[in-house]
């Protein structure tokens, strides 16, 4: 590499560090983000960082985690450990593994394309996609998980430079270990799993892909088997189920229903999602199912997607592996999230349909390359003017306040934390919230059933002492609370209203309910109750 070859370099990285910096203090919202996921990460890391292991904590002591894959708690815990416990912290850190994986892939196609500005244009548009800068300014693993992934492509590509025997070769082991821990960020590593492996099996290094399977099944196994002593694989049951968020609809119990499903979500994430990954400017309806005309555009962003995967050429099995592991796992798992689950692959996304666009130009339009077509990329950039209104968008909602019916769900968890005794059980729709501004309490969710009698009779088992009747805007609270609560005025009388909107602090009575379903609980459990209020 020549001089001048190395001063573009470095300025295309500087003008990609000062348009991150720029773009992410202009839409970031240092408010905690109201999907509850990111409080529970928050938690369980403190409690790693409290040496309670990796439990949530109830009422009836610790109870293990297995929702949630450990790793993105136990990264948060490191820094807890050494007293760093701040959600703007986290939420910048996150924004900063962001930069570092585009800055890598700035590398990567820099060195497999042999085109700096290329390289420099398609690291440089994901810093407008919206979606993407959502999860960079929330603490969530998608950040991490983004990272660990191209940092398993950058080991790759480094091991195929390497004339080093496999197993002395530090790439090999990074490789492995990046994938092997990405799936204890997010359930989809076994997408970058796949992705290693085909990036072995297609380069017919037998020993390698052996030694890779290995090392990843050493690396997961333990997740696994505490998975398994838990109740089974929470994933599979996720799988398995017709819709998650409403289990009276039961199991997929037919190949037409599991099909229904799977052609369900890969219209919502990947013909949709993908569609509004790339280009935010161009509406996108998630409510009404896609057309012939959209799904015909959605395949052809998908060719154009592997055909750049394709023209990556050292690694482009692991590239290629990578999104249809991701496309399979997303296709067969939960609906309802639209772009979510695509955000970690977004700027990989944008590499490969770039790449893609870069090479159809070049080979079936222009057909010989001139050192003038080298700087087409730049055309490129228009979409990124395209983008950013959406980004003006995200900018002036950062500096709104909580929306009225969130401000008066945490006006009332501030509140009970305030005055009443520790240890108190609270039912909400959204306990991972509560707890966050009420961790003296214990948040419980109520049970997502239409039998009010056994709503009661689980709230019961969770000794719950108050409900919180809210309008956050999820239908599970008209669908299954508040029936329950019409039902049985009696029992849950109102000790706070706030208005704007109606939002209620209810106390639950547990010997009625009990004496009404039947479900008779312990006399001791009342006396230590009157005990603990008492003090």
């Amino acid at each position: 590499m020549n001089t001048n070859s190395m001063k573009h370099n470095y300025l295309f990285l500087l003008i990609l560090t000062v348009v991150f910096a720029i773009v992410y203090v202009r839409i970031f919202d240092p408010k905690l983000d109201l999907n509850g996921d990111n409080a529970r990460y928050i938690q369980l890391a403190k409690n790693i960082s409290a040496g309670l292991g990796y439990n949530n904590e109830s009422i009836n002591g610790l109870t293990p985690e297995g929702h949630f894959p450990p790793g993105y708690p136990a990264f948060l815990s490191a820094f807890m450990s050494i007293g760093i416990n701040n959600l703007i912290f986290f939420k910048v850190l996150n924004g900063i593994l962001l930069f570092l994986s585009l800055a890598l892939l700035f590398y990567l196609v820099r060195k497999i394309t042999d085109n700096a500005v290329l390289a420099f244009t398609v690291s440089l548009l994901p810093l407008f996609c919206p979606q993407l800068l959502h999860f960079s300014t929330i603490v969530m693993s998608e950040m991490l998980f983004l990272f660990l992934s191209v940092m398993c492509l950058f080991a790759l590509f480094r091991y195929t430079g390497s004339s080093r025997n496999f197993w002395k070769s530090p790439w090999f082991y990074f490789a492995v270990i990046a994938a092997g821990i990405s799936y204890y960020v997010r359930a989809t590593g076994y997408a970058v799993v796949f992705g290693l492996l085909l990036f072995f099996l297609f380069r017919k290094e037998w020993k390698q892909l052996l030694a890779s399977l290995f090392g990843c099944i050493l690396i997961i196994i333990p997740w696994m088997i505490r998975g398994r002593e838990l109740g089974g694989n929470r994933y599979l049951r996720e799988v398995l189920a017709v819709n998650i968020w409403r289990p009276e609809e039961g199991s997929i119990s037919t190949v037409g229903d599991f099909l229904r499903k799977v052609g369900h979500n890969f219209d919502e994430s990947i013909i949709k999602g993908t569609k509004e990954i790339l280009f935010p400017f161009i509406p996108v309806d998630y409510n009404v199912i896609s057309g012939f005309l959209g799904v015909v555009g959605g395949l052809l962003i998908l060719v154009v997607i592997f055909y750049g995967a394709w023209r990556l050429k050292p690694l482009r099995w692991a590239v290629i592996g990578y999104i249809v592991g991701t496309v399979g796992m997303v296709s067969i798992g939960t609906g309802g999230n639209g772009s979510r689950y695509i955000v970690p692959v977004a700027p990989v996304l944008f590499v490969c349909f770039y790449v893609g666009i870069y090479y159809m130009v070049k080979q079936f339009i222009v057909k010989k390359e001139s050192p003038s077509f080298r700087s087409f990329p730049y055309a490129f950039l228009l979409i990124a003017m395209l983008m950013f209104p959406s980004l003006k968008t995200m900018g002036e909602m950062s500096k709104q306040p909580y929306p009225p019916a969130y401000q008066n769900f945490f006006v009332i968890a501030k509140e009970m934390q305030r005055q009443l005794p520790p240890r108190m059980v609270c039912c909400s729709r959204k306990p991972e919230l509560f707890n966050y501004f009420a961790d003296k309490m214990h948040a419980v969710n109520y049970k997502y059933t239409t039998d009010c009698d056994e709503l009661l009779r689980d709230l019961i088992d969770k000794k719950v002492d108050f409900v919180i009747l809210e309008q956050l805007g999820y239908s599970s609270t008209q669908r299954y609370l508040y029936p329950a609560i019409e039902a049985n005025p009696e029992l849950f009388p109102v000790v706070w209203h706030l208005p704007n909107p109606d939002t209620y602090l209810l106390r639950f009575d547990r010997q009625k309910a009990e004496r009404k379903t039947g479900k008779p609980l312990k006399e001791e459990y009342y006396e230590q109750k009157e005990k603990e209020e008492k003090r």
